[in-house]
């Protein structure tokens, strides 16, 4: 007798954990669903001259998903996307940031409406990132790697309401860190 209930005690907690990670899967996806890819248009630039650094978002899955936007609605908020250089000794120069906390949306639906948009498989979004070779007294002239990451939602700081919420709006949220490189040279 003890047996059998064991057994099935374990099956009903096998069947709870495979219902609560199919409702995980419904509303967060991972990171790989997505293609992030950044370019500039020359492949040197001038020390303290301004790179426009330009990304792609692709839906390479084959279901509609939400990708995040440049930066979070929260209060405070974060970016999404961010980038930054590596010198040939490995060392990085990570710029800093700022943002104003007005207007902030007041439900999650309302948040991702600014701060996420549907891509259906094979969809892109395409932006731009600046990036300052003036920061840290000015980067010397030499060759670097611009290092960027798209950062998708963190499930766990959502409340089981907000994430109710957010299974509701109809396609899963991008999570997880999609990293991308690239070499530039910066000349005298």
């Amino acid at each position: 007798m003890k047996r059998a209930f064991a057994a099935v005690t374990a099956v009903i907690l096998i069947l709870i954990h495979a219902s609560l990670a199919e409702s995980d899967e419904k509303t967060f996806v991972p990171a790989n669903d997505v293609s992030f890819t950044i370019s500039t248009e020359r492949s040197s630039y001038r020390v303290g001259e301004q790179i426009t650094l330009k990304y792609r978002i692709t839906n390479i899955s084959n279901a509609p998903l939400y990708a995040p936007q440049k930066w979070e609605v929260t209060c405070p908020g974060g970016p999404h996307v961010w980038a930054w250089f590596e010198n040939s000794s490995g060392h990085h120069f990570v710029g800093g940031y700022s943002g104003s906390c007005s207007n902030n949306p007041k439900t999650v639906s309302e948040r991702m409406g600014k701060e996420a948009v549907l891509l259906k498989p094979g969809e892109h979004i395409d932006d731009t990132f600046q990036l300052d070779t003036t920061l840290f007294g000015g980067l010397k002239p030499g060759e670097y790697r611009i290092e960027a990451t798209l950062n998708g939602w963190t499930e766990e700081r959502f409340t089981d309401a907000e994430r109710s919420e957010l299974e509701r709006m109809g396609n899963p949220f991008l999570r997880g860190e999609a990293p991308a490189s690239m070499r530039v040279t910066l000349t005298p």
